[in-house]
């Protein structure tokens, strides 16, 4: 058996109608077996872990299972971390998709590389139209510093997603990655916490994500979102809590993910004091940050705090325009 140059962790609940096109990306036979997917089958009380199996049964030599009880995103990249054994680490929703062509010849480039940090490019799939997301300011395959501030402003920041990340394993290891249990939107963490560990990146001209959002019951869906801010204002508090000054990376991290949570609060209910707290840290930890976080809002978060308005309208208003962004 080849030594592992990937190691995917795939955390499943109850995902059995998604599950098989998830895995049908990953297990096709050309797909060499220096690949190590790791499915996490989070409790689910569907099919979820005998369709797992069953492509065990046809890729061995790729596929191992890890069958806990339920703990929420978090908890299973914690338990793929313990036996992954591949050069490079990245997880893959069940709910979504490899495109199997670049996942072959990223494991080939992968092979070749030692960067801490590798980013790719990936398909986002809405109900009304797909969106490629490709770079166009900085160049492909070549070696920058994470501390190369020239470079990462260029750097597009759909890019900064756990769609788009791969991380050397070894990093993840030195830096003790162990992310929040029993809560939602700890992706997060996954991309943000091991930055202060890396050293060296670089861009793929690949797009291997497929990423799913027709689904109306995602974590992302705004709607949904909204109901479970809570549980993403805990891992952004974690976030904040490293210590300052961040990095210009981190900053757009930070930056993309108060964006987020400004806009599910703004947009879609109305949790003023969780608002006001939130803002209140912002502003004890980083104000040009916070700047950052209202320029992309078109500072609808100044708006609020000096009016009290909420701007429930504005999807009501996309969905008559029809525009789905």
């Amino acid at each position: 058996m080849a030594q592992k140059i990937l190691s995917i962790v795939i955390p499943t609940y109850n995902m059995e109608d998604y599950l098989p096109r998830c895995l049908d990306s990953v297990t096709r036979e050309d797909v060499p077996d220096s690949l190590e997917v790791i499915v996490v089958n989070d409790g689910s009380k569907d099919r979820s872990l005998e369709i797992a199996k069953e492509y065990q049964a046809k890729r061995p030599d790729i596929i191992q299972i890890i069958d806990k009880s339920n703990g929420h995103y978090g908890s299973c990249i914690n338990a793929a971390l313990k036996t992954a054994t591949g050069k490079y680490f990245r997880p893959l929703d069940a709910d979504d998709w490899f495109d199997t062509n670049a996942l072959i010849e990223f494991l080939n480039n992968l092979s070749e590389i030692n960067d801490d940090l590798i980013f790719t490019s990936h398909t986002r799939h809405r109900k009304t139209r797909v969106i490629d997301v490709e770079s166009k300011e900085i160049p492909y395959n070549t070696a920058f510093s994470v501390q190369d501030n020239s470079i990462i402003e260029r750097l597009p920041s759909a890019y900064i997603s756990m769609h788009g990340i791969t991380y050397k394993l070894q990093i993840l290891k030195d830096c003790k990655l162990a992310l929040s249990e029993g809560v939602c939107y700890t992706d997060s963490e996954y991309i943000f916490l091991p930055l202060r560990h890396t050293k060296t990146f670089r861009l793929l001209n690949l797009s291997l994500y497929n990423y799913d959002m027709t689904r109306d019951n995602q974590s992302v869906n705004p709607t949904v979102a909204a109901k479970n801010h809570s549980q993403f204002a805990s891992v952004l508090k974690r976030m904040l809590g490293v210590s300052n000054p961040y990095s210009l990376l981190e900053k757009k991290i930070l930056c993309s993910c108060l964006r987020c949570y400004f806009y599910w609060l703004l947009f879609f209910c109305s949790a003023d004091k969780e608002l006001k707290e939130m803002d209140y840290l912002l502003q004890q930890k980083d104000f040009l940050l916070k700047k950052m976080v209202y320029k992309d809002l078109m500072y609808a978060p100044l708006i609020w705090k000096f009016t009290g308005t909420h701007f429930f309208w504005y999807e009501k208003l996309k969905k008559i325009l029809k525009i789905d962004r």
